[in-house]
């Protein structure tokens, strides 16, 4: 005879379905009005910017005209000369649209990235710039698709398109649609091909910062051979740049890190927008620089802590892609906007879960709320608005967390209840 529990049954269910107010209709309503604000905001961009050019209003591609002079400098003269921001700024301004201000527009990305960067100068400006984000879309698509199938239906599409991310990101020109397809795709092919998983993290090595959670993960998660072809990349990379571009590069970006993280420090207290971490945040509402770098420090311990747990607990593989991805984005003590992309990830694995496990109250409004957290990029600049966005990335972090615990919640509860069955049935023997 078996024994049903109805208060354990219930108890053991946490779960239900997504908040009426999400559904499919009012999903494509909220994303339209949404994408009306992006394509209102880029054709700002466009007119003032390209058209009726007013001074410090920059055109689309104000980022990637330093990845563009970057290359050009490569290709002309020694490589370690774009890390001189006088050359720099003296091509990269005027296709900014900008004139010199107290903030610099210095290369301080690592020379691996100058490596994937250095045909851009081959084309023209215009035409390099929509080829480097349309290729970046399109990466950046197939790894969606790959995550929610659904992404395909035209249905969905709105929603994604509209991302605002998407839309700062193409704007700037950033590698942001690069590194989101690394890590989505990484992540993909961790368990049924962990060597490409390995050369996608390895590959991003082009923007350090990004990486710094993923041995955490990996070793916790005990994936050696995803470790070990990650750290193999990295030095096959590095050395390809250093043949490339000659050794002095990786000097030459040594000496320009501590001055650039100078100039985020002397700044970092009205910095335009404001910068989307802890540290950041602190310092917007005028904390020290010592009690800023300390208060991120807990937040970035326990970002970390929850992907170790997550990755040793082995958690759904949805909860443990989201934790790494909004633990990537608690980390660093620097990350704008365009980063914000990132974001795209581990609301596809949430979306995906939920559609498979069910949500709990106040999932739904968590991850809104990250997806619209780019809009921050449209509010004027004295506002800082990007100093809120880490509170709405770490709250995302809690709704995995506590996904988590739903899930072992229900699982504790089955065990109770198989107990009682086995019970109850040697009773009756």
């Amino acid at each position: 005879m078996t024994v049903r529990d109805d208060s354990i049954h219930r108890d053991s269910r946490p779960l239900h379905a997504a908040p009426a107010w999400l559904d499919g209709q009012r999903i494509r309503i909220y994303a339209a009005f949404v994408l009306l604000v992006n394509i209102g905001y880029f054709s700002l961009r466009v007119w003032f910017g390209c058209i009726d050019r007013i001074p410090n209003v920059s055109p689309p591609g104000w980022d990637f005209a330093v990845f563009w002079s970057a290359s050009w400098l490569a290709l002309h003269g020694p490589a370690a000369s774009v890390f001189d921001t006088a050359l720099i700024e003296r091509i990269a301004l005027p296709l900014q649209n900008r004139l010199p201000t107290p903030f610099v527009t210095p290369w301080t990305y690592p020379p691996t990235f100058l490596l994937v960067m250095l045909p851009a100068a081959l084309l023209p400006f215009p035409v390099s710039y929509l080829a480097y984000v349309s290729t970046g879309m399109a990466f950046a698509y197939h790894v969606c698709a790959r995550i929610l199938p659904a992404v395909r239906n035209a249905s969905w599409w709105l929603p994604v398109v509209a991302f605002p991310a998407v839309w700062v990101a193409a704007g700037a020109g950033q590698n942001s649609f690069l590194t989101f397809g690394l890590m989505g795709l990484g992540l993909i092919s961790l368990t049924r091909r962990p060597w490409l998983a390995g050369i996608c993290f390895g590959l991003l090595a082009i923007k350090p910062q990004l990486g710094l959670v993923i041995p955490i993960a990996l070793l916790f998660g005990r994936h050696w051979r995803v470790f070990v072809s990650a750290a193999l990349t990295v030095g096959v990379f590095s050395a390809l740049a250093g043949l490339v571009l000659g050794f002095d590069t990786f000097s030459r970006f040594a000496q320009a890190l501590p001055a650039f993280s100078q100039f985020v420090v002397e700044y970092s207290d009205r910095w335009p927008r404001g910068i989307s971490t802890a540290f950041g945040a602190a310092r917007h509402f005028g904390v020290a620089v010592p009690t800023a770098y300390g208060l991120h420090a807990v937040v970035a311990a326990l970002a970390a802590s929850a992907v170790a747990w997550l990755w040793a607990a082995r958690a759904r593989f949805e909860l443990r892609a989201s934790v790494l991805m909004l633990a990537t984005l608690l980390v660093p003590t620097y990350v704008m906007p365009y980063d914000l992309l990132l974001l795209g990830l581990p609301i596809l694995w949430l979306v995906r879960d939920g559609a498979r496990n069910g949500w709990l109250r106040g999932d739904g409004v968590a991850v809104v709320s990250a997806w619209l957290s780019p809009l921050v990029f449209y509010t004027p600049g004295d506002w800082a608005a990007g100093v809120y966005v880490p509170v709405i990335v770490f709250a995302l972090l809690m709704v995995v967390v506590r996904r988590h615990l739903a899930q072992q919640a229900v699982r504790a509860g089955k065990r109770q209840l198989a107990d009682i069955n086995a019970g109850t049935g040697l009773a009756a023997k």
